[in-house]
Formats: structure tokens, sequence, C-alpha cells
């Protein structure tokens, strides 16, 4: 499983990189595209036509119909019915599958449920970017429809995970170089990501497997939601990792989607500035200062609040355990805005406890994901606790 996955990106840098590099910079996208659907092809067969289909809306609707409303809104339609058929009808979702199943990065299965899971969405959300930048005149209309599916498709940025504006990438497609240093930078990444998926990651989901099976309980199960706090942060940023790395092979810089240490965040609202960091300015930008726009007086900032930590868990996937999760993020938004902590008196003792704050309740939210029952998840952590034990 892990050569054929090895072999495809092998094939899709030695192929590209070369080619790449042989035609003149006008023509440098149009080899990378050719390449990027190349690459799905092999990955999801026929399915392309649907991916071709999308951006085909996307294009028609940027460039000729944003002049009317009801045109928009048909576009926004047609882009996310797609998404929300997959969403409500997968049988197995994101996080079902991380627990039950060992991740290995490069199984085959594993690559194609990856761009259902992340691929559609990012696709989605990228056009309705570009669509909607359109309508608030940020962006003029893309001419060729070409350079928009380049866009679209480029596969480290649909794979890696963070959402790139059109803006963003389309000067840097413009101005693709390979040379020494970007393939020393690209080739570093590469190797990172694969050590912090292999090595890290992989060894703290051994570990959480472990201690689901023991018989660990009361507060010290917390330790089982921590492995798996930084299992998903090691996991997801190794993808990250390494189609960066991949891309800067292009001297394409894809976006960071996290912060430095942001495990080792204060409050849960320094933490939501650091993780996933296009996702959240994503929700931001198109959701939630929509919807802000039309309360003047700023009376139902708490509710819009808690609507948008709902929308961003239910695109991970429908699930309770995902409606549990998005809830308490945003009543734990809320209650750390009313009591204003990030003004507390001693700054540094306030970091330090902080941090043991934060990560004790994200521990405890963690475990939501992995426990096949909330009841059970209770009865583990508060009856066997020492107090009631």
């Amino acid at each position: 499983m892990t050569s054929i996955n090895l072999v495809l990106i092998a094939l899709f840098i030695c192929v590209s990189v070369p080619v790449v590099k042989s035609v003149s910079k006008q023509n440098r996208w149009k080899i990378l595209l050719a390449v990027n659907l190349l690459f799905y092809f092999l990955l999801i067969g026929s399915k392309i036509l649907i991916i071709l289909a999308l951006a085909g809306i996307t294009y028609s609707f940027g460039r000729f119909n944003q002049s009317r409303r009801s045109y928009f809104l048909i576009s926004l339609i047609l882009l996310i019915v797609p998404l929300i058929i997959y969403k409500t009808t997968t049988d197995r979702g994101h996080f079902e599958k991380i627990q039950h199943d060992p991740i290995r990065v490069f199984d085959t299965e594993n690559w194609y449920a990856i761009f259902q899971i992340i691929g559609l969405s990012y696709f989605t959300f990228n056009s309705i970017s570009y669509l909607i930048d359109i309508r608030r005149k940020y962006l003029i209309p893309e001419k060729n429809f070409f350079f928009l599916l380049s866009y679209l498709v480029y596969f480290p940025a649909v794979f890696s995970g963070p959402l790139h504006r059109a803006k963003y990438l389309f000067e840097q497609f413009k101005n693709i170089e390979i040379s020494n240093e970007s393939v020393s930078k690209g080739l570093r990444l590469i190797l990172w990501g694969l050590f912090k998926n292999t090595v890290i990651a992989q060894r703290l989901l051994d570990l959480i497997i472990s201690l689901q099976a023991s018989e660990i309980g009361g507060f010290y199960h917390l330790v089982t939601g921590l492995c798996f706090f930084f299992y998903l942060y090691c996991n997801f940023s190794s993808f990250i990792d390494f189609f960066q790395g991949v891309s800067q092979l292009f001297n394409i810089r894809l976006r960071d989607n996290f912060s430095n240490r942001v495990y080792l965040s204060s409050s849960r609202q320094e933490f939501w500035k650091g993780w996933h960091i296009t996702l959240n300015e994503w929700f931001r930008d198109y959701f939630f200062f929509v919807i802000s726009g039309f309360d003047k007086k700023r009376k139902f900032t708490d509710v819009f609040l808690l609507i948008t930590f709902l929308l961003i868990a239910l695109w991970h996937e429908f699930s309770p355990a995902l409606i549990i999760w998005g809830t308490f993020n945003g009543i734990w938004i809320i209650t750390e805005r009313k009591i204003a902590f990030q003004k507390w008196p001693f700054l540094r003792f306030r970091k330090i406890s902080g941090v043991f704050y934060h990560l004790s309740i994200s521990s405890l939210m963690a475990l939501i994901f992995i426990s096949p029952e909330q009841s059970l998840l209770f009865e583990k952590v508060i009856l066997d606790a020492p107090l009631f034990s």
C-alpha cells in the first residue's frame, strides 16, 4: 500500500519538476495543471468529471452572473449541495475512522478517503470564497477557465488542508520558479512531514489504543484525551508539512494552518487563533461577519458565535459527538469573553496556569471523539474518579 502512494507522489514530482523547469515561465502553470488533472484521474477515476463540472459552475457564475443576486445564490446552492449530500450520507466520518483504524498517511484507501473528507470540502469552500470575493469586488473574475481550474485543483493545497484565497495563489502561479533553494526547502518539509506522521503521530496512536484497552479510569483517563489532542495536531500538521514541501518545489508557498506551539495556548480564544487558522478565518469572513452585519446593536453576537462553532463542527462531520463538541466550544469561547480571562492580573502566573487549564478541558473534549458512547465517557471519567469510587 505504502509503495503505491509513494510512487504516485514520486511520479508527480519526477514528471512535473523537469517539465516545468524546461518550459517558459508563462506556460509553467499549464504543465502543473495537466499533471494535477492526471493525479486526480489516477486517484478518483471518472469522478474527476464532478470536479470539472463544479469548476465550470464556479467559472461561469463568477465570470458572467455576479450582477444578479439570484444567480449568485443559485451558484452557491449548486456548489454546496454535493458537499451536503456527501456529508449526510457518508457511513463513517473522519473522527470515527480515527477511532477505529490506525491511520497510515500513505495507504491507498486512506488517500481516497482524505480526498472525500477534505478535498471536496476545500474545493467547495475555495470556490465559494472566490465567488464571494468577486461579489464584494475584492477580486476581478478570471477570464481563463483553465487558470481558475489550476487554482481549484492544485492538489498540494487541496490535500494539505489550509484554505487559500484565489488572489493568494493566482500571483504565485504566475511566478512558478524551480531553483536549488526551492527544492532544498521542499525536500526538507517533505521529510519532516513523513517523520512527524510515521514516527510521532503513529506512536501516539498506538499509545492511545493501548490506553483505551487498559483499565485506566477517573481523572487519569484524561491522559488518553491529551494524547489524542497531540495526535490530532501531529497527524493533521504532518499532511500540511508534507504537501507544503511538494508545493515548495515549485516555489509556491502554501499557508500555515497552525501557530507555533498552539497546544500550549493559555485560553480557548488564543487556541482558536492558532488552530486550523484558514478554516476559522473562512467562517469568520464569509459567515460570522455577514450575519453580524444585520445585528447593528450587537445584541446577538453570542448567538452568532455559537452558530458559527456549530457549523464548524458540522463541517467536520454530521454526528452527535460533533454537535456536542461545537456547542461546548461556542459556550467556552463565550464564557471566556464574558469573564475577560486575558485581562486578569499576574500575567506570568495566568499564562502558566492557563496552559494547564486549557489542556485539561481540551483533553476532556478530545475524549468525546474516541469514546463509543458519551454515557460511558461520563462513567469512566467521573464515576471512576477517586472521589466517587
